[in-house]
């Protein structure tokens, strides 16, 4: 008995020493948001560029006390779905918006280290009201590379295929996933009723945002051909909603500029206590067992009901008279080496899967990898050359591919 004791403390030692060892010497393939925004600032000293270390919280104060009018923005994605006024809404079954705020400004993200304020219309999208004024040509859908995060409207998607002469609005809605995207088309087609409907797919998270818009109690009605909420006509409703959002979202900002200090003394603690948590669970152990030794899969989707909204998209752009052409869009990772080989190659043999099948449908389709694969200097589409969404450079290239396909 008392071998096997001495055995086993024996045992758990190597396996700890072995864990502590690994969690010191391997580096985590998912980077932290801090480690982020501080290799941002070293890229932004070493060229001696002007940037800005503000929070987003102290950016958007700071111009709130210089534009009365600036208002926080809002998406219908799991990135909300911890706010009361968001779960408020869901639990008693009332209207929530695709995006917001609605004839406003709020403020962009920073991946180059610089703010912008951007134009919302009034149906609480990127663009100017003047575009409805005009016949549109196309209708530009999917999640933040749709919607052109961190830049100006005219240096998004949007915006230069509109210098190209092609008339598009911009419907897309940061962290929202196919389920999002076939709503707006559901409730704005029949009053847009574009020549062709653009939906952006971005293989880095719309799969794993999918799972949880199939499961929101409102988005999992638009699998129904039929099923409308007369958006446009719930105007009032949208409006209050944003004004209950503004006044939460606000007040929350104060409260944790007002704890800043105390605040990060917490987060110290919070990340040596889940640093602890993930040697006691073996974390590491467990990831080379599962995923270097038995292969598991790091991708594990419904393909079947993400198919069928895609089918359920080139139907209702049919249905309008128009064409449904998605555009794949590849993850920076694959060209900063932040990925690991196997799951590279995972992500590859999905896309395949997704091209594969789209074809069969009859889908039209762009892949952007058949151009970001071919560019030596694939970091110069990105802000700063590095990790974020594209900068200018990258969003004007993507319209050209498709200006070209249009044509």
């Amino acid at each position: 008995m008392k071998t096997a004791k001495i055995l086993l403390f024996y045992f758990l030692l190597i396996i700890y020493s072995t864990e502590t060892l690994l969690f010191f010497f391997i580096k985590e393939n998912n980077l932290t948001s801090e480690d982020i925004i501080n290799k941002r600032i070293e890229i932004a000293k070493k060229r001696r560029l002007e940037y800005d270390t503000r929070t987003r919280e102290e950016a958007f104060l700071d111009f709130k006390k210089i534009n009365k009018d600036l208002e926080p923005g809002f998406y219908y994605s799991p990135a909300f779905r911890f706010e009361k006024t968001f779960n408020d809404a869901r639990k008693n079954n009332r209207i929530i918006p695709f995006r917001g705020p609605i004839n406003a400004q709020s403020l962009t993200c920073a991946e180059d280290l610089k703010y912008r304020l951007i134009e919302n219309d009034k149906y609480g999208f990127k663009n100017s009201n003047s575009i409805y004024k005009k016949k549109i040509n196309n209708v530009l859908l999917g999640d933040s590379y749709a919607e052109g995060r961190c830049v100006n409207a005219e240096n998004d998607i949007a915006g230069n295929l509109i210098k190209k002469g092609f008339t598009t609005v911009n419907f897309g809605v940061s962290g929202t996933s196919p389920l999002v995207a076939l709503g707006i088309m559901r409730e704005f087609g029949e009053i847009i009723k574009p020549k062709n409907f653009i939906y952006l797919y971005f293989e880095g998270n719309d799969l794993e945002g999918l799972d949880w818009e199939k499961n929101d109690s409102h988005l999992i009605n638009y699998i129904n051909d039929e099923y409308n909420i007369n958006y446009l006509e719930k105007y009032d409703q949208i409006k209050d909603f944003l004004k209950l959002y503004s006044s939460e979202s606000i007040s929350y900002i104060n409260s944790i500029l007002a704890k800043k200090n105390k605040t990060h003394k917490k987060n110290t603690l919070k990340v040596l206590r889940e640093n602890l948590i993930d040697i006691l669970e073996l974390k590491k152990i467990k990831h080379i067992i599962r995923y270097d030794i038995f292969n598991k899969k790091y991708f594990e989707y419904d393909l079947d009901f993400f198919f069928l909204v895609i089918e359920k998209m080139n139907l209702e752009a049919k249905k309008h008279n128009g064409n449904y052409i998605f555009v794949y869009v590849p993850h920076c990772g694959r060209y900063l080496s932040l990925f690991k080989p196997n799951l590279l190659k995972e992500m590859i043999n999905l896309q395949k899967i997704i091209l594969k099948e789209l074809d069969k449908k009859g889908v039209i389709t762009i892949d952007l990898t058949s151009f970001f694969d071919t560019v030596q200097n694939v970091k110069q589409y990105y802000p700063l050359g590095y990790y974020g969404h594209f900068n200018a450079k990258g969003y004007k290239k993507i319209s050209d591919i498709i200006a070209s396909k249009l044509n």
